[in-house]
Order: structure tokens, then sequence, then C-alpha cells
């Protein structure tokens, strides 16, 4: 009898195929695509978190990567009509904000009127994630970020969300963007986001294989 308990089959290695189902502890290895900011091509990073957000239009799973360098990255897999693409997003300082585009014109982003910001220089630093131009595509709008992976959860009853408002800005090429989140207390993260074809991911690995 307890040789028969102890012969099943061990547990199969999970197999990754998207990037919705990476976990904490995977990795990601990138191709060398111009599509990609330099920092990122052929390199390997680690999964060190994972979020969700939830929007009055569904939800997004938000991926954490951190480098060998402890560098932190931000990546979710979205759709438009009907095609998947990775948004990667890089958080940057106030003091950054300031200096690649003008403060009256980024404080705009909080008034009536929809913004157009121009980037004032690109930094090596920012290689690759910047666009010349940018016009405001999403004004004060509400969201829901979860600390936790809440693919196929029911959340109309969770009470865990972190409430926010968020601005949006895209690129004069579609490939950039430029995302602001307000926290409910009053905290504020800018983010500059690439906009990438999924194929740039080379491979995953699950953790432990």
């Amino acid at each position: 009898m307890f040789k028969k308990l102890f012969s099943g089959k061990k547990d199969q290695p999970r197999s990754l195929e998207t990037a919705n189902q990476l976990q904490v502890g995977d990795i990601v290895l990138f191709k060398y695509r111009e599509s990609l900011p330099p920092e990122l091509r052929e390199k390997q990073l680690e999964v060190s978190k994972i979020g969700t957000y939830e929007y009055s239009s569904g939800t997004s799973k938000e991926v954490v990567l951190k480098d060998e360098n402890n560098q932190v990255y931000f990546m979710a897999l979205e759709e438009d009509d009907g095609e998947e693409y990775l948004s990667l997003g890089k958080k940057i300082s106030r003091q950054q904000v300031y200096s690649l585009f003008d403060a009256d014109a980024f404080a705009q982003l909080w008034t009536e009127q929809w913004v157009e910001l121009e980037s004032q220089g690109h930094p090596e630093a920012l290689d690759g994630w910047l666009a010349q131009r940018y016009s405001q595509s999403i004004k004060d709008q509400q969201a829901y970020y979860y600390d936790r992976d809440c693919h196929g959860t029911d959340l109309s009853q969770a009470e865990d969300g972190e409430e926010l408002r968020f601005h949006e800005c895209e690129g004069d090429d579609d490939h950039y963007g430029i995302n602001v989140e307000i926290s409910d207390d009053g905290s504020t993260d800018v983010f500059l986001q690439v906009y990438c074809p999924t194929d740039v991911i080379a491979e995953m690995w699950p953790h432990g294989d």
C-alpha cells in the first residue's frame, strides 16, 4: 500500500507560453530587438513581484522584473483590437520629470485641458524610452491596484485594492507612452512606457527549472 501511495508521478514542471503565466522567481530573457530600450536587449531578468490593476474595462496583470543590478522594470500583457502586445515601463524620479518636460506643461495634465508634451532632451540613461512628443489620451481615470496576482479572481467583493487615479499620454509614433499614477495619499509615480510585440521575449523559465 505504501508503495502505491508514493509511486505516483511527480508534478510536471510549469510550461510558460505567455507573459500572463509568469510568477515570482521566474526568469525572462529578451531578444535583441530595436523596439526594445538598449538596456533590455539580450538581458535576463527575474520576476520579483506580481500585482494586478483593475480598470473599468477589466484587469491587467503587472509583472515586476529586476535585473542583476537591481534595476526595476514593469511589464504587462495588453490587447488592442484583438492583438496582444507588451507594455514595458520604467519609473522616473520627480527630478527626471522636470528635466525632461516643461513643469508648467506637465502640470496641465491635472487641468481640463488635454496636454501636448515635448521632451526637452534625450539623456543616455533613458535611451530608447522617450518619444519627441506626447499627447494626453486619458485624463483622471480611476483604478485599483492589488498587491497580488488576481488572474481568474472575482474582485467584486475584494477589499484589499488600493484606489488610485491616473493619466496617460501617447507618443507621436504609438511606440511610447507616459503613465502618471496618483495614490490615495497624494503620492505620484511617473512611468515611461514602451510598447513592443510579444515576440521580443526569447525565453521564459519557471522558477526552480
